[in-house]
């Protein structure tokens, strides 16, 4: 039996800050800002609820798939910015769209959270027939916790909501998802990280008072850019040697959308043509665990699932945890 992807959504939300705006507000040229990270814009979800993009998302996964809502038995959110810390998203979007999945839950991953949700549903309809499809939601409102003034982040970051729908149905034994390839390397863990919130650093104003930078992302750049330029590469060719694939077989390579420059030179150490991956960040900014799912979005729709690809997919998210997925529908 195989897991492929029948159907995939998602939202952006409508309202976004150019990078003018942010150059401006920050005192650097907008063209050094572009120049290092490609962003041009980033959407941010104003008074919209994570869970009302996930829901969006999800819907609109639904909508393009043709399926009746009443068919997907699981929801697995990837996120860190939910409405609450508890209940889950998965739960919420259960609620919000009226469906009948027995099975809902929540993971954090960072920007490595689609991947390992994508592991998650793939083991679980294999191991269960009774499961035909699970619903793979990726929601980042990340706008609450950016600081406009901090030039470390406050150009990198957006809201969005992707949704992808693994099923079962159909697919010839090994196609679609294969088993994904992770590695985590917690050298640099405190090199991004939000600490408000969690239970060394609760929202009460005594915390708040003690350490307010705990508060918003703190995001160290050049590290990250140092981290992950290495140890991306490096899981990629692990993950073709192990396949047996050369890397002029992949016929596309999608990255989580962190930023356009860093794309640039992994695809250069792989030494692929740009024309082998699509990207959308530079409209859309950084927008973590649903980054994936957009550029996923996009690629499903203009065809590149299609049988006989082979397709990439590769992630790293806080800490660093890295993740590589092979999808080939032979």
């Amino acid at each position: 039996m195989g897991i492929k992807i029948i159907g995939a959504g998602q939202y952006i939300p409508p309202g976004f800050e150019g990078t003018e705006v942010v150059a401006a507000r920050l005192g650097i040229a907008a063209d050094d800002i572009v120049r290092k990270t490609g962003i041009e814009k980033r959407h941010l979800a104003g008074d919209e609820t994570a869970s009302s993009m996930g829901h969006k998302a999800l819907a609109d996964a639904i909508e393009r798939a043709g399926i009746d809502k009443d068919e997907i038995d699981g929801v697995i959110v990837a996120t860190f910015t939910g409405d609450y810390l508890y209940p889950s998203m998965a739960l919420k979007l259960v609620q919000s769209l009226g469906l009948k999945a027995g099975l809902a839950f929540d993971l954090m991953a960072n920007c490595a959270g689609m991947q390992a949700a994508f592991e998650n549903a793939r083991a679980l309809l294999l191991a269960n027939p009774k499961m035909r499809v699970i619903a793979v939601v990726g929601i980042a409102k990340q706008s609450p916790f950016v600081d406009p003034n901090d030039e470390n982040s406050a150009y990198f970051f957006g809201d969005a909501a992707a949704a992808v729908l693994m099923g079962s149905g159909g697919a010839a034994p090994g196609a679609g998802f294969l088993p994904s390839y992770f590695n985590s390397h917690t050298k640099n863990y405190e090199l991004v990280r939000l600490r408000g919130g969690g239970s060394s650093y609760p929202h009460h104003s005594a915390a708040l008072r003690q350490d307010s930078k705990a508060l918003y992302y703190e995001h160290t750049g050049l590290g990250v850019w140092k981290e992950v330029v290495v140890e991306l590469p490096k899981i990629i060719r692990h993950a073709l040697d192990d396949l047996g694939w050369s890397v002029d077989e992949l016929d596309l390579i999608l990255f989580h959308q962190a930023n356009l420059r860093l794309i640039e030179y992994c695809m250069a150490r792989l030494k692929l043509p740009m024309s082998k991956s699509l990207n959308n960040v530079a409209a859309i900014g950084n927008t973590a665990e649903a980054s994936l799912g957009t550029v996923m979005c996009d690629a499903f729709r203009a065809g590149h699932f299609g049988k006989g690809k082979k397709v990439l997919l590769a992630s790293v998210g806080a800490g660093f945890m890295y993740a590589v997925t092979p999808y080939y529908d032979h």
